[in-house]
């Protein structure tokens, strides 16, 4: 049983400008294309005779061109569930070492150790420099996750919250231990108290330096982005080998009898860069919100056209 098409209206909006502008691109290469080519023709001949070089077409030229533009971008959605995962397995690292720091101290409490470089502190200091690695490392990742997919979410709160997950990791892994230990210093002698309070600060410091996100978007950067994400969640597109539009539905009144073209007939599917890339640039009417796109295109054309009426006489 085929599935129906889920694309939301804003998604088809988005597919149609995204293919007006493909399009627009492919006519500007052609006619640059072209015009190279006149111009190559119309140079008058040397005397001398040329050397016989290869003839490039334009539709050679045309598809490098294509090609290069339309290289996609490193990582997707592998890369960035792995550098994640990986994220989320250091910052549990970083908690175990901070549950081992506590263990340290306490232990070093118990046994009445009052100098900084008594075993049990040392224990204690190597495990929250273990922390801060931990953390520092994991923040790297998730915030190159976020270079590849960055949160898109509506509410600017969640937005940073995600970004800045690095920072909050941080003061979860080293907040409790120095409150813990703030809170024993009256049993420590000035010296020790002095030194891993300074050791903890300039961890904690270090590793929320090296964690905070500095490239986290703006909130148009988040608008565009958005609209591109809408765009390119349409899923699976059709399109026939004689018809000019793209369709979101399989069961689309023009293609629900067209037998695919792995079986031998002509109707083909893929992303909605494969149906630019054919030359469907058309959404079609029923099912991929053409008959939309075409009144909102008729209405910004006539806005255009009285903005420019009434403008006064120069």
């Amino acid at each position: 049983m085929e599935k129906k098409s889920t694309v939301s209206d804003a998604a088809k909006a988005e597919a149609a400008k995204k293919a007006a502008a493909a399009k627009k691109a492919a006519e500007s290469k052609k006619t640059g294309v072209k015009s190279a080519s006149t111009k190559q023709t119309s140079k008058p001949a040397p005397k001398q005779t040329p050397k016989k070089e290869p003839a490039v077409k334009a539709e050679e030229v045309e598809e490098v061109v294509e090609q290069e533009t339309e290289a996609p971008a490193a990582g997707g959605k592998g890369s960035v569930k792995g550098l994640r995962i990986g994220a989320i397995i250091l910052w549990v690292l970083a908690i175990a070492a901070e549950v081992a720091a506590f263990f340290a101290f306490s232990y070093a409490m118990r046994n009445g150790a009052q100098n900084w470089n008594d075993p049990e502190y040392l224990y204690m200091i190597g495990a929250l420099v273990a922390d801060a690695i931990f953390c520092i490392v994991a923040a790297q990742l998730w915030k190159k996750s976020n270079r590849i997919r960055p949160c898109l979410a509506d509410s600017k709160l969640v937005r940073t919250l995600w970004h800045q997950l690095g920072v909050i990791m941080v003061l979860v892994c080293f907040l409790p231990i120095g409150i813990f230990l703030l809170a024993k210093s009256d049993k420590l002698n000035k010296k020790t108290k002095t030194i891993l309070i300074a050791i903890i600060a300039a961890l904690l410091l270090g590793a929320g330096t090296a964690s905070v996100d500095f490239q986290q978007p703006n909130e148009e950067q988040v608008q565009q982005l958005q609209q591109e994400a809408q765009a390119e969640a349409v899923g699976e597109v059709y399109w026939t080998r004689f018809g000019k539009s793209y369709h979101f539905d399989r069961n689309c009144q023009y293609i629900k009898d067209k037998t695919p073209a792995a079986d031998g007939g002509t109707l083909y599917a893929g992303s909605l860069d494969d149906a630019f890339a054919a030359n469907r640039w058309d959404p079609c009417d029923i099912c991929a919100g053409g008959a939309q796109a075409k009144l909102d295109e008729a209405a910004a054309d006539t806005a255009t056209t009285d903005t420019a009426v009434e403008q006064p006489a120069g």
